[in-house]
């Protein structure tokens, strides 16, 4: 039987939303919530409703930082398939039905990317309307950890998301799915694409921010710098001519950032 975990990362006060997240209990289908907390004193907003459903796991940890929280819940997950969502996610039983459905006809298959919407309805991005085969990052859009769905033991096995990047950290704020996407390139995993919206989400797509935001900034030299080595520099040199020409931002300013992006690359691992 074709089993999901849906690998729910919070922080502080965002858990109690959990109510929201949940669906009603179905066979096959269990959550893993990794909470994390700055202060005890959050510890007292857990919902007391979590003990009375047995298909949902609580593990609580001290600390912060996006990436760290999910790879804490993908140690926990054991079903045939994971899903990542945040605290703001929704399903509905149409959606779970439809990935069981995809996974179970696709042996092969070792993840896959869906579409996610605003709670009205309006396409998180410009998603592609046909089905394909993926063999790195979509040149349209960035994919979000929220609209992917994987095998679960392929992933335990190959793969973690860069706790250097993401919400949470100080230094580069984002871009731990851009990381992800080359590591599973670089793996040979076999993925592909489906026009089927899966999630209802309110996130903020930081990748909007890039001309105002250091730490996304940062973050872009940083990416460009793991998957290019060397070439980053001049990526990064490129890419400030050509948003300071079009009145986006100042030139020194933003190629600064993005040089300490790649500095900090230089000298962590």
């Amino acid at each position: 039987m074709m089993t999901l975990d849906i690998l729910i990362c919070t922080l502080n006060k965002g858990i109690v939303r959990l109510g929201d997240i949940l669906m009603e209990p179905r066979e096959g289908v269990r959550y893993i919530v990794s909470y994390q907390y700055t202060d005890e004193r959050y510890l007292e907003l857990v919902p007391s409703f979590i003990n009375d459903r047995a298909d949902v796991s609580l593990y609580k940890y001290q600390g912060q930082g996006l990436s760290a929280n999910r790879n804490l819940a993908l140690e926990k997950a054991t079903s045939t398939l994971v899903m990542f969502a945040d605290d703001d996610s929704r399903f509905s039983p149409e959606a779970i039905d439809k990935i069981l459905d995809i996974f179970s006809n696709d042996e092969s298959l070792d993840v896959a990317f869906f579409r996610a919407s605003t709670y009205t309805g309006k396409p998180l991005k410009d998603y592609p309307e046909e089905e394909m085969l993926i063999t790195g990052m979509p040149k349209s859009y960035i994919v979000s950890a929220i609209e992917m769905v994987c095998r679960r033991e392929t992933i335990q096995r190959s793969i973690r998301f860069d706790e250097r990047f993401g919400l949470g950290t100080k230094f580069l704020t984002c871009g731990e799915e851009e990381i992800w996407m080359e590591d599973a390139k670089r793996c040979g995993l076999r993925m592909k694409y489906f026009p089927i919206k899966i999630v209802e989400t309110s996130t903020l797509l930081k990748k909007n921010l890039i001309y105002v935001d250091a730490g996304v900034q940062r973050s872009y030299g940083a990416i460009m710098y793991y998957k290019q080595g060397g070439r980053a520099w001049m990526t990064c040199i490129r890419f400030a001519l050509r948003s300071a020409r079009s009145g986006y931002c100042h030139f020194w300013p933003i190629l600064r950032h993005m040089f300490e992006g790649i500095h900090f690359m230089r000298k962590t691992k």
